[in-house]
């Protein structure tokens, strides 16, 4: 669902159909165009990340922009076979006629993309990389996602979303000059998806904890009720109330910071 609301705002952007890409993994195919229909009157192939690589040896354009949605680990991007960061720069760097690409990630642990060689440098031929801009929802925590309601094509529609990533596509269908040089680039929308994402993630965190306080004397409770009569059913009412608590106590500490890097091309690269 991410997705597909990126893909209605890309449209809604003025962005062309043939211009737009869409990869996503898994068995069912059906339910995965379904979902990503709900936001687009238009049709798509959807593909998969492996078709991704493939893809970009026969990229022709200037200039390229990822978004990436869904689970990272210390291992890289989710896939049947993990997107490290090495493979991914080196994909966008080997890429044919390219000369800029903007990566915005979505997914937890994001930072691990961090730190490696996006800049500039002209190779063994002569001929310049392209300049690679990554852009990451949080460093090396989990990326926090909430539920939110939108109004897609197909109409009002909920879902658990990541937040970065529904402020960066929010952005892009109508953005506005955060720094006020009078351009609309890469570093307004890093610092708008940045500053929108982190509001809604401290008034998560203050109702998570007014909740996990409720918890925790139910917690309590459930405990010493089970320790003074124990049986199966309240020992199902513990875990079921310990794993309540342990949710709100783990969005309560995590700890969610945008970052970028390659700023420096960030701020004259215009949308």
């Amino acid at each position: 669902m991410d997705l597909a609301f990126g893909l209605q705002c890309l449209e809604s952007a003025g962005i062309d159909q043939k211009d737009i890409h869409i990869y996503i993994d898994g068995r069912d195919r059906i339910l995965i165009n379904q979902l990503i229909s709900s936001g687009t009157n238009n049709n798509y192939t959807v593909m998969e990340s492996k078709d991704f690589f493939h893809d970009q040896t026969n990229n022709k354009h200037d200039n390229l922009v990822i978004f990436v949605t869904g689970h990272g680990s210390i291992r890289g991007i989710d896939a049947p076979h993990p997107i490290t960061p090495y493979a991914l720069l080196r994909s966008i760097k080997q890429t044919p006629h390219l000369k800029s690409a903007v990566a915005y990630l979505g997914q937890c642990h994001a930072g691990i993309f961090n730190y490696i060689g996006a800049g500039r440098k002209v190779g063994q031929n002569g001929v310049a990389e392209p300049e690679v801009i990554l852009i990451g929802a949080t460093n090396l925590h989990e990326s926090l996602s909430s539920s939110t309601s939108e109004t897609l094509v197909s109409g009002p529609t909920p879902w658990v979303a990541n937040l970065f990533l529904l402020s960066v596509f929010k952005w892009i269908s109508s953005p506005i000059d955060v720094d006020g040089d009078g351009k609309l680039t890469v570093i307004d929308s890093y610092k708008y998806a940045g500053v929108s994402s982190n509001i809604i993630n401290k008034s998560i965190k203050i109702n998570s904890f007014v909740r996990s306080l409720d918890l925790h004397d139910k917690w309590m409770a459930a405990r010493a009720a089970h320790q003074a009569s124990p049986t199966v059913q309240s020992q199902l009412a513990l875990r079921a109330l310990q794993t309540q608590y342990e949710s709100e106590l783990e969005v309560r500490y995590t700890h969610q910071e945008c970052w970028i890097l390659n700023s420096i091309p960030a701020q004259s690269i215009e949308f």
